[in-house]
């Protein structure tokens, strides 16, 4: 007889099946953030169950007043790999998204190298977008080959904040990286007074160049860095003006940087920095 599987929005009685999934991550901080993620207004948890078994974890999250919606979180259970459980689980929350009124892109961040993850991205019709390099900049007195400078001039007013933030559309990284972890398209709903005015930005001399710089937690502190060029190292002061930006925040672990494929490849040293793997975005415009 066939099992019969279901998709349902996970509530705080579904914390224990949570906990017997095997997902071979130690310190799995979905389980930690558990009553936050499901108790939020941005955030959605789904779990697959069959026989009251957890199979698979995942849900979203809400950006933009709800316009974006990033795809997350995803678990399965060791015991039932590769029985298209992944798949089963994010079909219906994709489909739910796109009926949404509210919701114009659905997307999704994973490894480059993540194979098993990017067909199921491809099987829920995401179509390919940028690859991206978080780094995290810890050892700054590492650093080496780049152009020193004076730090640049903070902008306060946030109609100038407006201005720059519009003027960089169309830039070299092809995102706008929202949060630590969540590059999204570029787009006027993303920048609310409230963002703009909790970041910090910084323009160069000639004012040909800006970089913002806005605290952020996944896990750890952070200082985010957001620059929509690839001449890092070239630009007199760019790595002065992140560094000051640290310095303010002591409690910050580093200045988390996101890196275009290109501007990856234009670091000459990466002994000062936090590598990670490699990520690609998916997305699809309604």
């Amino acid at each position: 007889m066939e099992q019969v599987m279901n998709v349902q929005p996970l509530t705080h009685k579904d914390r224990p099946a949570l906990e017997a999934m095997d997902t071979g991550i130690e310190d799995d901080y979905v389980v930690r953030i558990f009553e936050r993620l499901i108790e939020s207004d941005s955030h959605e948890l789904f779990g697959l169950f069959r026989e009251g078994k957890m199979l698979a974890v995942g849900g979203y999250s809400l950006f933009g007043s709800g316009k974006f919606a990033m795809l997350g979180r995803l678990r399965s259970d060791r015991r039932s790999l590769m029985k298209g459980n992944a798949t089963e689980l994010l079909q219906p929350i994709v489909d739910q998204l796109f009926r949404d009124p509210m919701v114009a892109w659905v997307g999704a961040n994973t490894h480059l190298h993540n194979h098993a993850a990017r067909r199921v991205l491809e099987k829920l019709s995401l179509n390919q977008g940028p690859v991206l390099h978080f780094l995290t900049l810890k050892s700054p007195k590492l650093l080496t080959a780049h152009e020193s400078g004076p730090v640049w001039e903070e902008v306060t007013d946030l109609q100038h904040k407006k201005e720059l933030i519009h003027s960089t559309e169309m830039n070299e990284l092809g995102v706008f990286p929202f949060e630590c972890y969540y590059p999204l398209p570029y787009d006027n709903a993303l920048f609310t007074d409230q963002h703009l005015e909790k970041s910090s930005f910084y323009q160069n001399p000639d004012a040909s160049r800006f970089v913002i710089v806005k605290s952020d937690t996944k896990k750890f502190d952070y200082s985010h860095v957001k620059y929509f060029w690839n001449d890092h190292y070239n630009q007199p002061g760019f790595f002065e003006t992140i560094l000051h930006h640290w310095k303010q925040h002591p409690d910050h672990v580093g200045c988390w940087i996101d890196f275009s494929a290109e501007g990856f490849k234009n670091i000459p040293d990466l002994s000062p920095y936090d590598v990670q793997e490699p990520w690609m975005l998916y997305g699809k415009w309604k």
